[in-house]
């Protein structure tokens, strides 16, 4: 049995260390059959990462036992994505047979010049309003998630459209409270507005090392540039491997899972959060 260590006073975040993993699963398990006996149109938010592939196993499993068809899974297409993460999605939901939603901001990717900038007023007035709604004053910004604007309306606003547009009641996520301080204080069933919806997060208690452990323990599908030293995967820009090993094998516990992504300080993270960010 892997016991959790202690962490030192660079990790602030809340862990449950006290649990076994099998006890951890039985958890996100009773999570996700009362939220999928009662919400109607959940789906689950999954960007082939390591978590959001648990947290969608674990779903795909409970609709089985209790004999409900497999939601969609929601993928967030910022335009940035590994060729291995396109490739993923398309082999694993195959392979796993449920239907999958692309949720992309067109407007804003179709105005992307050629110095890879975005001019505010090139947005459609929607997109305009979300931008003077998250206090951005410039008159143009980088196409990138670095910053609060692109990563709110590459990221934020695409999903938003998409739970309006397909009546989304309920989303799986994959965040944990060991991620950050920002995350470490959410609960299982966080009702959202604008637009109304639930947030279900079943894999809360999950360490960094449990994910691992269970990824292996059922030989789910890994991304392959986890085994190339990554530990997070997002956009080709603002990812950083953060050793030569593979992410399973690196010190999980005594260093940061998302080092190089100026989107986890936690002013901004907290910040995003408020405007809908997981």
């Amino acid at each position: 049995m892997n016991l959790e260590k202690n962490r030192d006073s660079m990790h602030p975040n809340r862990i449950e260390g006290g649990l076994s993993l099998d006890a951890k699963e039985s958890i996100a398990k009773i999570v996700i059959e009362d939220a999928l006996k009662r919400f109607k149109r959940p789906t689950v938010v999954w960007s082939a990462g390591k978590d959001s592939t648990v947290v969608l196993d674990l779903v795909l499993k409970v609709c089985k036992k209790i004999g409900v068809s497999n939601p969609p899974a929601l993928f967030i297409d910022h335009g940035q994505h590994y060729d291995e993460t396109m490739k993923m999605l398309s082999d694993v939901s195959n392979r796993w047979k449920f239907k999958l939603i692309y949720a992309r901001n067109e407007n804003v990717l179709k105005n992307v010049d050629k110095n890879n900038k975005i001019k505010v007023k090139s947005l459609d007035k929607k997109n305009q309003e979300e931008v003077s709604r998250i206090g951005f004053k410039g008159e143009e910004f980088e196409y990138g998630l670095e910053t609060e604007v692109g990563n709110h309306l590459l990221k934020t606003v695409a999903m938003n459209d998409a739970i309006e547009k397909y009546r989304f009641d309920a989303l799986f996520t994959g965040i944990r409270w060991d991620e950050n301080e920002a995350r470490s204080r959410e609960v299982f069933i966080s009702p959202r507005a604008y637009p109304e919806h639930v947030r279900v997060q079943p894999i809360l208690p999950f360490t960094e090392r449990n994910v691992w452990e269970y990824i292996f323990k059922y030989n789910l599908p890994v991304h392959p540039l986890y085994k190339q030293g990554y530990r997070s995967i997002d956009g080709k820009f603002d990812s950083k491997k953060t050793s030569d090993l593979p992410a399973w094998e690196q010190d999980l516990e005594n260093t940061r899972e998302r080092a190089g992504r100026s989107q986890d300080k936690e002013g901004v993270m907290e910040k995003l959060r408020l405007f809908g960010y997981m």
